[in-house]
């Protein structure tokens, strides 16, 4: 992988982790990057507690208003209704990375709740998006914190987080084809893009390797879309690569 960045000049940051026994590496895993859509996890993860605690529930009506449609990312901005049941925003929000989405289940949170999960998970995000002090910034060792949590179930049930890494096994960034990845491996991951505000494209989640777990996480800066999708599909590619040798090699030694 290292080679692979230095042949093709690319800025390019990595994390791996096994979540089994805790052995990680890293390139530059912690460079500070643009967070693009790795900021929508979070708020999954506080309208899943909001159902915990009976605040909400699946099937709660959400108003859709004119202002949370946008089309910068998602098709739900095209929706003629004026409201829509809970999972299908939910939904839309980890499959689709649908931005209205996003809009629409914001403004169920409060900013507070938002900025104490981001401190939780040592995400350095400015949860009030309108008053931006400076860029914010995040690390691929840093995302590493919210996925174990998930997978761990510290913040939420285990129904919550399986619910949510369930979703996120079915995205329209299709990983596993781009990875050459069989379909019986399961893939939990979080994309996100932007190429308003610079050009970033990142793509964190847990593989499932029979009973391995491996979390990753990459990120990439100044790289057209078709590159990035390129270069990430390379890099896990190459990790799945190696967590299959390395069983291999433990199983012939056993």
């Amino acid at each position: 992988i290292q080679n692979y960045i230095a042949k093709n000049q690319q800025n390019v940051s990595v994390y791996v982790e096994n979540l089994r026994n805790g052995a990680f590496s890293g390139i530059n895993e912690k460079t500070g990057f643009f967070p693009t859509s790795l900021n929508k996890l979070p708020v999954a993860i506080l309208i899943m507690k909001k159902i915990e605690n009976n605040e909400l529930n699946f099937n709660t009506m959400l108003e859709i208003k004119d202002i949370d449609r946008t089309d910068s990312y998602g098709e739900l901005y095209k929706i003629k209704e004026k409201e829509l049941p809970l999972q299908i925003v939910l939904e839309a929000l980890l499959k689709d990375s649908d931005n209205t989405a996003f809009r629409i289940l914001l403004r169920q949170i409060s900013l507070g709740d938002l900025q104490l999960i981001l401190d939780y998970y040592g995400l350095d995000i400015n949860a009030n998006l309108q008053k931006k002090q400076s860029p914010d910034l995040i690390t691929p060792k840093a995302m590493s914190n919210l996925y174990k949590s998930l997978y761990f179930s510290t913040v939420l049930e285990p129904e919550s987080s399986e619910y949510l890494l369930g979703l996120m096994s079915y995205t329209v960034f299709d990983i596993k084809n781009l990875a050459n990845i069989p379909d019986e491996v399961r893939i939990s991951h979080k994309f996100g893009e932007n190429y308003n505000l610079g050009s970033f494209f990142h793509d964190c989640g847990i593989m499932y390797v029979d009973e391995t777990r491996i979390f990753y996480c990459i990120m990439t800066k100044d790289l057209d879309v078709e590159e990035a999708e390129e270069t990430v599909g390379v890099i896990v590619s190459e990790i799945y690569s190696y967590v299959r040798s390395e069983k291999a090699k433990l199983e012939a030694y056993k």
